[in-house]
Order: structure tokens, then sequence, then C-alpha cells
């Protein structure tokens, strides 16, 4: 839940809840600056992590370069090993038979984020 819905904060959401891309920090701040020209990046920085740890939006890592992702649970990410590409993976049944099978006393688990690493289409087709 967040804490408190700033105007930045709103932009910044609905800019993320719109686009099925996995943005860094610095290209939500060139979309919503647009809306809001006075925002700082600092502020887009702070936002979107206070939204990550809020459990808002998902934010991964990728050769040291924080990404984030609106969309929390319902599908997996492929990372390219060689170019860093990040790939949408929509095989529901992946993430419900992680959930289903999952065991613990400690801890129920509603959701899943999975990635894999390897190879995106354009850089296997390098390879050949």
């Amino acid at each position: 839940m967040i804490t408190r819905i700033t105007n930045q904060r709103l932009k910044i959401l609905d800019f993320m809840k719109n686009i099925h891309t996995h943005p860094t920090a610095e290209i939500v701040y060139n979309a919503v600056k647009k809306d809001l020209p006075a925002i700082t990046l600092a502020t887009v920085y702070r936002n979107l992590n206070l939204l990550a740890r809020q459990g808002v939006i998902l934010r991964f890592e990728i050769n040291g370069e924080y990404h984030y992702d609106a969309d929390m649970c319902s599908h997996q990410h492929g990372i390219c090993k060689k170019c860093g590409k990040i790939v949408d993976i929509h095989q529901g049944e992946l993430s419900e038979y992680a959930i289903k099978n999952f065991k613990s006393n400690d801890f129920r688990a509603e959701c899943v984020n999975i990635m894999f690493k390897g190879l995106c289409k354009e850089c296997i087709e390098v390879r050949k």
C-alpha cells in the first residue's frame, strides 16, 4: 500500500502501469518530466525505490543498473547475458506450479518472480 499519494508519485506510477517494458529511472524521469517539468531525477529514484519497497512495483538489477516493472506476478523474465535485454515470458503455469509446490511452515507465498538468464533471440542469431 502506498503511504502517501503525491502528484509526482501518481504520475510515476501511472507511467509504470501503462508501459510494458522494464525502464530505468532515467527513462521514467524523461517520460514524466514532460508532464512535470520541475521533477528531478532524484525524486524519480526516491519514488521508484519507495514503490518497490512497498511492493507496488518490482525492482531488479541487470548489469549494475536497476530496472522497474509494475506487472508484479503474472509473468516471468528472461535476461540476456550478452546484451542485457529483458524479455517478458508469459507462462502462467510456471508461476502457478512454483506457488502450488512451495513448502514452508514459516511463510505463505502469494506471488513468485522468476528470472531466467540466457541469450535473447537476437544474440542467438548472431552466434550462428
